[in-house]
């Protein structure tokens, strides 16, 4: 009797244990989730170019949610436009991509690299990789620390809005990113200049 008291005390101690890790896991999940890219509904992020002569402010907004999926609304008339439905794995995000189903859009962990599928075909199929940002980013809406940056990997860049870099801020979203601009021949930053983060 002693003996399948012990034993279950111990099965007890092993499932326990097991629980425990699981939630942990789960837990750093979320944590990471929220840190780059908060996908609650009524976020939105507006941003404007380092030079408004390209661009006026613009806006996403995060309009629906079901479960893991969610849409996200970036305005028409934009690079990046339209609403596109992304399905939310905490620290990696995939997209909705016609009759190819979800595919790989976002990732989050530092070194990862992938082949990042977008509706919008400059960045369609290009390599990308997740750094740590040493410095601070500063923006319109604030001044962002311990971000992460993603950069373009693929030898061929997009001559006309293709990304270049996007960098990432914890509990915020995409703070800045740099793409190439045929009329501003060159390289032009996009910055946050506003932001609701629920």
């Amino acid at each position: 009797m002693m003996t399948i008291r012990i034993r279950y005390f111990i099965f007890a101690i092993i499932i326990f244990g097991f629980s425990v890790t699981l939630t942990r896991c789960e837990e750093e999940s979320t944590v990471q989730s929220i840190s780059y890219f908060p996908l609650a509904v009524g976020n939105s992020w507006t941003y404007a170019p380092s030079d408004t002569f390209y661009s006026q402010p613009f806006q996403f907004q995060l309009t629906e949610r079901n479960g893991d999926t969610v849409k996200l609304v970036r305005p028409p008339g934009q690079s990046h436009s339209g609403t596109v439905t992304l399905l939310d794995h905490c620290d990696e995000i995939d997209l909705l991509l016609g009759n190819q189903g979800f595919v790989p859009f976002y990732r989050f962990t530092v070194n990862n690299s992938w082949l990042r599928c977008d509706t919008w075909e400059c960045d369609d199929s290009s390599r990308w990789i997740v750094v740590t940002e040493p410095n601070p980013i500063i923006t319109p809406a604030g001044i962002f620390s311990n971000c992460i940056r993603i950069e373009r990997q693929s030898t061929t860049p997009c001559p006309d809005a293709g990304t270049m870099f996007e960098w990432w801020a914890p509990g915020v979203g995409l703070v800045k990113w740099d793409e190439l601009n045929y009329y501003a021949g060159g390289p032009l930053s996009f910055y946050l200049i506003d932001y609701t983060i629920h």
